[in-house]
Formats: C-alpha cells, structure tokens, sequence
C-alpha cells in the first residue's frame, strides 16, 4: 500500500511539473481551462494523479476551481499584478537584509556560482535554464533569512512570480539587464552594505514589473 501511494505522489509530482513548464512556455494561457480528461488522456493515464496535481497547484495559488465547471489557470490582471510586487517590494528586500547574518565565504562561493550559470545561459541564449537559475538566486536569498514563515510565504511568491514570468518578453535586451541586476544584488551583498542591498532588490523588482507590465498578452487584454 506504501509503495502504491509513493508511486501515486511521483506520478502527481511529474504531471504538476509538466503544467507548471507548460504554463511557463506559453502553452498553457493565464485564464486557460484545463480539462482533467484531456490531460489524462494525453499523458495517457488515469484523471486520479491529474486531479491530486491540479489540487496541488490550486495550494500554490496557480489555479483555482470553478465549482461544476473545472479548474483554470490563474488569471493575471493590471491589479494581480500590482498587488504582487507591493507585497515583494517589502518582503524581498528585507529577506535580502535579513539573510546577510548568513553571509559567510561559502554563501558569497555559492551566489557566484549561480551567477556565473547564469551567465553561461545567458551566451546560450537558454531562457529556460537562466529562469531555473533565476529561480535559485532568490530561493537562496530566502532561505538564508532561516525564518520559516518568510521561507514559506516566499514560496507561494515564487509561484506567482513563475506565472507572471510566463509573461515576459525576455528579449535578449532584457536578460542582459536581469542578469546585470542579479550581479548588483550579488555585489552589495557580499560587500555586506544593508543600503546598497535594499536598492538593487527593489530595483530589480521594479524593472521585472515594468517588464510585465509592458508585455504583449497584458497589453492586449488592456487594450493598450
């Protein structure tokens, strides 16, 4: 019975992570219905591990259920998107403070490590890769605070920001500048300036949200 279950929450597991990537590449729209039987049937299993997934990513804040009618996609709208980065714009740079009581030769080690991959992606041109990495800076940042309530509402965040991100033009121009900016956030923080680190965050916040902000399917949906 153990194994049955186990195997049950590894398949679930895969199928959120597929919805997840699909989301992300743009296969999967802001506001898209996703049909339990249709995703079984093309993974070519049973609705039971769909239905546990689809669960799972509606505690994320990724989707939500429509009584009778199924689930959809999390919407994004000018307010969703407002409301999001007021609530980043205090905690990340906080976290980013908080975290510097961590700091040590192996954390600055690491964060030079994922800026490096990043880099590396970024002459790559792999998107992918450099949002996975995107992902790790800030994941790091947060962790580093050892507060668990800020490790687990910075979870639910990154979900948001996995589903806003999945708008972004990510031109080559606007890598370029991310990656300038992660460097920035890098730098001030390894330096230990508390100031310096509080501005490269917000900074880098405020230039992701404009970035959104200025994508097509937004643009479109605002009519602008």
């Amino acid at each position: 019975m153990d194994m049955i279950l186990k195997n049950h929450l590894a398949l679930s597991d895969r199928i959120l992570r597929i919805v997840e990537k699909a989301i992300m590449n743009g296969s999967i729209k802001p506001g898209e219905r996703l049909i339990e039987t249709e995703l079984a049937k093309n993974l070519g299993i049973s609705k039971s591990p769909v239905r546990e997934a689809l669960k799972r990513l509606e505690g994320e804040g990724v989707v939500h259920l429509v009584p009778r009618v199924g689930y959809f996609v999390n919407d994004i709208t000018r307010r969703s998107i407002e409301d999001f980065f007021d609530v980043m714009l205090i905690l990340e740079p906080a976290s980013a403070i908080l975290s510097l009581k961590k700091k040590s030769e192996d954390v600055c080690t690491k964060i030079d490590e994922i800026l490096h991959n990043m880099e590396r992606c970024l002459r790559k041109k792999d998107q992918e890769c450099y949002r996975a990495l995107n992902d790790q800076f800030h994941a790091l940042f947060f962790s580093l605070t050892d507060n668990e309530w800020i490790i687990k509402i910075s979870e639910i965040l990154q979900k948001q920001a996995f589903l806003l991100r999945s708008l972004s033009l990510y031109t080559r121009d606007r890598l370029d500048s991310s990656f300038e900016e992660h460097a920035a956030i890098s730098n001030a923080y390894k330096k230990g300036d508390k100031k310096a680190l509080e501005r490269a965050v917000k900074n880098h916040l405020i230039f992701f949200r404009e970035n959104i902000l200025q994508s097509d399917f937004l643009r479109e949906k605002l009519n602008v």
